[in-house]
């Protein structure tokens, strides 16, 4: 599982992945923060959307509604993302990452810096894809909110 959510996030997508700071990549690999990553933008999702579609009783939801609820979900996404990456990378227990990050001439405090946010903005985009995917199938299986998304 963990080479697959490695293969997901260890590319140029958003700029993420930079061959010249393995430490940071070895550590997420190691420590399953690709898994945790992964477990975030499709679980959460799931949860949501099946709370909007089982749990959400009001008969008159418009597109307006079905909207912010993904909107809703794409920040919980972000933000679990982003607290992940940041104690994953910035609190690690690696300590030839801790070393290479408090020493200012190897670059991996800049770099490192930025993970957590080019982590979140890639799994909101991917939370907007498979909610939406999300979305199509359990509408089929509420009894009130069959209209939405379409």
């Amino acid at each position: 599982m963990n080479r697959i959510f490695a293969a997901l996030y260890e590319n140029n997508w958003f700029g993420i992945y930079d061959q010249n700071y393995p430490l940071i990549f070895d550590t997420l690999y190691d420590n399953g923060g690709y898994v945790k990553f992964g477990v975030s933008f499709i679980l959460i999702p799931f949860i949501c959307w099946l709370l909007f579609y089982r749990a959400w009783k009001y008969p008159y939801g418009n597109l307006l509604h079905w909207l912010v609820w993904l909107a809703i979900t794409i920040v919980v996404v972000f933000s679990t993302t982003y607290g992940i990456a940041n104690m994953e990378i910035l609190a690690s227990s690696n300590q030839a990452l801790n070393n290479a990050i408090s020493n200012s001439s190897t670059g991996y405090a800049g770099y490192s810096a930025s993970l957590p946010l080019k982590y979140a903005l890639f799994n909101g985009s991917l939370t907007l894809v498979i909610g939406f995917i999300y979305s199509l199938i359990l509408k089929q299986y509420s009894k009130i909110q069959i209209h939405l998304p379409f």
